[in-house]
This record gives C-alpha cells, structure tokens and sequence, in this order.
C-alpha cells in the first residue's frame, strides 16, 4: 500500500512539475505578445496582463507543493543532517509534518468558508471569479502539500529513508 501510495506522490509530483513549467511558459509567452503589440502595432492587450497575473497565483501555489515534496523549499536546520536517521529527528520530523497538515487544513476550511463571497466577486477584463484566481489554487495547493505531508511523516515514523532531492547551493552551503 506504501509503494502504492509512493508512486501516486511521484505521478502527483511530476503533473504539478508539468503544470507549474507550462504556467511559466504561458507567462512569457503573454508577456511576449503585449510586449509586441503594443510597440509594433500601438495595440495593447487589455488580458495578458490578467493572464499572467493569473498563471503567476497557480504556478506560486502549485510550485509551493512541489517543492514541498522535493523538500527544496527554504530551511533553517537547527538540527544536524548527519544521523539523520536517530529516532529524536524521525520524531521532530514527524511532529513537524502533522503540524504542517493540522495548519493547511485549517487554511483551507477557511478558504472554504469564504468561497460564496470569492465567486460573487469578479476580475477585470476576464471577467473569472476571485475563487478561480486566488481560493481554487489555495485549495488545490493544500490538498497536494497535505498528500505530500503524509507521505513525509510515513517516511519519518516507518524510518524509511527519503531520496535526496534537495539542491544545494554556495548561499546554502
């Protein structure tokens, strides 16, 4: 069931890498296209500038989960990594993972709770709803961060060894 489990967080992980690389793309490419109309034909494009705005919030929210499961987001370690495997840092790490879930669910119940008032409220040009902007991606972002969060904490409390997938740099070194 763990292998399972394991291979629908790596599937999860690659999707969300493919969406987060295609937001960008869709970014560059609408900044692209206003920046050319609007000095070869004196035509600015009244949505690219919504449509960025909007690739940007889901490759923000969508990107935070992936990196979470990479484990390549920004920490401060006051721990040692060498004995990564002693049952004190399992436990931290366990301890960490369930409150990472207990806040995200509760962030998301929130988001939730204020969904009705999000799509009565509409965005320029577009016309989309704030939910589709700012809540759906939120709720999305949860829910992978939290499937990742478990897989984490079932890695840390079995003591089975993550993959290192971290990269390290010369400002984190």
């Amino acid at each position: 069931m763990r292998r399972l489990f394991e291979t629908f967080c790596i599937g999860l992980e690659k999707i969300t890498g493919i969406i987060c690389v295609l937001l960008m793309f869709t970014i560059v490419i609408a900044m692209a296209c206003q920046i050319f109309f609007r000095y070869f034909f004196n035509l600015p494009l009244p949505y690219t500038d919504e449509i960025s705005l909007i690739s940007l919030t889901w490759m923000t929210f969508l990107g935070a989960g992936w990196i979470y499961r990479r484990r390549a987001h920004i920490t401060v370690e006051l721990l040692s990594e060498t004995g990564s495997q002693t049952p004190f840092l399992r436990i931290t790490d366990f301890i960490g993972q369930i409150s990472v879930i207990a806040i995200l669910l509760l962030l998301a119940s929130q988001a939730l709770e204020l969904t009705p008032q999000a799509m009565r409220l509409e965005m320029g040009t577009l016309e989309l709803s704030r939910f589709f902007m700012h809540y759906l991606p939120l709720l999305i972002s949860c829910t992978v961060i939290v499937i990742f969060a478990i897989e984490h904490a079932f890695n840390a409390f079995f003591a089975q060894a993550e993959k290192e997938m971290h990269v390290v740099t010369s400002a984190s070194e």
